[in-house]
């Protein structure tokens, strides 16, 4: 009886110190920041992008957050729209968030236009060509309510991860947090107030194209992550 108790002990001892060991190596022991520090999205986001201009303009859909967290949640956030003579509106926003861990997380457009009412739809996975080879992972989706339809383009990056769903943004954190660090991360979002017709995601992606290319060099890892931005240079 007394060598059960014993072996049982260890077992148990040993499973409990296993535990112990994942978990101490879950907890991050370093931060990868992309943003240089003291650089604001305002500044470094110039007001004209190519054939568009930006007019102050209220009424955009703003990232969800959750009371008192959202100045942990987002460092910094940005909107604006664009105008152009020959060109679509274009809504940009952009929330920076200094950590990204499981209670501090950016929220994904789909979550966003959701809480606001917003049906959305047609969202899916898509590459945004920058250069010869050179490829954004992005996603597109719709949405729609009463009095508005918004066709949208947006992507994610935490750390120098760029995922395009909630599956990959979690995969994305769980696996910094096993190299032993906790990341940045910034949702950049475009839209227009148009349903999804013909040319419409052409000229999100040529506004897209002409905001990663007037970002100053030494930002665009905060954009876009470091090995894209080298690739760019």
């Amino acid at each position: 009886m007394k060598n059960g108790l014993n072996r049982r002990d260890v077992l148990l001892g040993g499973a409990l110190l296993t535990g112990a060991g994942g978990a101490a190596a879950l907890v991050p022991r370093g931060r990868l920041v992309l943003m240089p520090k003291g650089h604001e999205l305002e500044a470094i986001v110039p007001k004209k992008l190519g054939g568009w201009t930006y007019v102050p303009t209220p009424g955009i859909v703003m990232p969800r957050t959750d009371g008192t967290l959202s100045a942990k949640l987002y460092g910094d956030v940005l909107s604006r729209v664009y105008v152009s003579e020959s060109r679509l509106p274009v809504i940009l926003v952009m929330a920076y968030g200094p950590v990204q861990n499981d209670l501090l997380q950016l929220h994904r457009p789909e979550v966003c236009y959701s809480a606001v009412g917003f049906q959305v739809s047609g969202t899916t996975p898509a590459k945004l060509p920058l250069a010869a080879g050179v490829e954004l992972p992005i996603r597109e989706l719709v949405a729609e309510s009463d009095r508005r339809v918004e066709t949208i383009t947006y992507w994610t990056r935490v750390g120098d991860d760029l995922p395009t769903n909630g599956t990959e943004q979690r995969i994305a954190k769980l696996k910094q947090q096993w190299a032993g660090y906790v990341a940045d991360g910034i949702l950049v979002r475009m839209s227009c107030a148009v349903p999804p017709e013909p040319g419409v995601r052409d000229q999100l992606a040529e506004f897209a194209r002409e905001l990663v290319k007037a970002v100053p060099a030494v930002d665009l890892p905060a954009l876009v992550g470091r090995p894209l931005a080298a690739r760019l240079a």
